[in-house]
């Protein structure tokens, strides 16, 4: 379960995410009965029955389908299966899938499940690459006698499958999510992702010998990080896979600090000691702090005045961005966490849709 401290992060991180949201925000999909539901920004269509499963429902958890699921079940849950797309806004399917594996490994349910399958990377159904990841347990109590997760990436998208069985074998189990990824309607081109590796323990935790405190404040420098932000949200969207673009993201390994309590992780990139991903439950939402990108892009047009020190926070949901104040040095994941509870956002900046515009806290500026 999630310590204290996470729940209430979670609560402001909702609150802050969906601040204006429309309010088909964590409706209930339109399904039609007998019929596949597709993803209309995907292209991915998921049958009526899955692996001989039943469709119970659909959720939408964000708006204009940017975060849905869908669950099938036999009988009373004793065998389900859980299908879910989110959109790709930071992180990589090593992240999200190592959250996704907490919340098996502690569910109360399954009693400190054991590991028997993987995490081990296999070829996503029309892709070449070993670019999902897979796991199954075996639960130590209660009803049931494995579970199991795969994740994989679909251009712009994360598919999600979950999978608990009270009769099947981990084993079984295993073969029956293969079968129904093998029933998903796939699009016909996919872009090329590298080979996923599980994440490691970074080989030495990152130290905040010095507290953090906020920065000078620097209008000029917040509106540039978000400009930078959208900017770069819409190109990676529109971007189309390069030889030098696909070296790159092959090269990059995660790896992630001790644990800090409840389903919440601090990722980094190659033992980077400048940025890291707090990473806050598995479907997509997550934190980026790192040097702040708009005091940068200032400093290399000031060339005679030294730049002070500067780092963003920024959470990053399905359609939006929002910077929280600037601080004078990396902050501590909880440091973070004390900003984004109190919502000290700057700025709030679209990611998805037509809106270009950024929503801007006056009082922070």
């Amino acid at each position: 379960m999630a310590s204290h401290w996470l729940k209430a992060l979670l609560v402001a991180m909702t609150a802050t995410s969906l601040a204006g949201a429309p309010a088909s925000a964590q409706q209930p999909l339109p399904l039609k009965t007998g019929k596949a539901w597709k993803h209309k920004h995907s292209g991915i269509a998921v049958p009526a029955t899955l692996g001989g499963a039943p469709r119970e429902r659909g959720m939408a958890y964000a708006a204009d389908d940017l975060d849905v699921g869908l669950s099938y079940t036999v009988g009373n849950a004793a065998e389900s299966l859980t299908f879910y797309i989110f959109r790709n806004t930071n992180g990589a399917v090593p992240v999200w899938f190592a959250q996704a594996q907490w919340g098996i490994e502690n569910r109360n349910t399954f009693g400190r499940p054991a590991v028997v399958v993987g995490p081990q990377a296999f070829v996503p159904p029309e892709q070449s690459s070993a670019s999902g990841l897979k796991a199954v347990y075996e639960p130590m109590s209660g009803p049931y006698r494995s579970s199991g997760v795969m994740m994989l990436p679909v251009g712009g998208w994360y598919v999600k499958l979950r999978a608990s069985s009270q009769t099947r074998s981990p084993a079984e189990l295993a073969q029956w999510m293969d079968a129904a990824l093998a029933e998903v309607q796939w699009p016909r081109k996919i872009p090329a992702s590298p080979d996923a590796a599980p994440v490691t323990d970074c080989p030495a935790p990152l130290i905040f010998p010095v507290a953090a405190q906020d920065a000078a404040k620097n209008g000029g420098a917040d509106l540039m990080s978000g400009l930078l932000g959208m900017a770069t949200a819409q190109s990676r969207a529109k971007a189309k896979p390069t030889p030098e673009s696909a070296k790159a993201l092959a090269a990059v390994r995660w790896c992630r600090d001790p644990d800090i309590g409840g389903n919440a992780g601090l990722y980094r990139q190659n033992s980077d000691t400048e940025n890291y991903l707090l990473a806050m439950g598995d479907n997509g939402n997550g934190i980026w702090v790192g040097p702040d990108p708009g005091a940068k892009l200032i400093a290399m047009t000031e060339k005679d005045t030294p730049a002070a020190p500067r780092y963003s926070i920024t959470l990053m949901t399905a359609a939006q961005n929002i910077g929280f104040v600037t601080q004078d040095r990396l902050p501590s994941p909880q440091r973070v966490i004390e900003i984004v509870k109190a919502n000290r956002r700057v700025t709030t900046v679209p990611t998805w849709g037509k809106s270009k515009s950024i929503g801007v806290n006056s009082d922070a500026l």
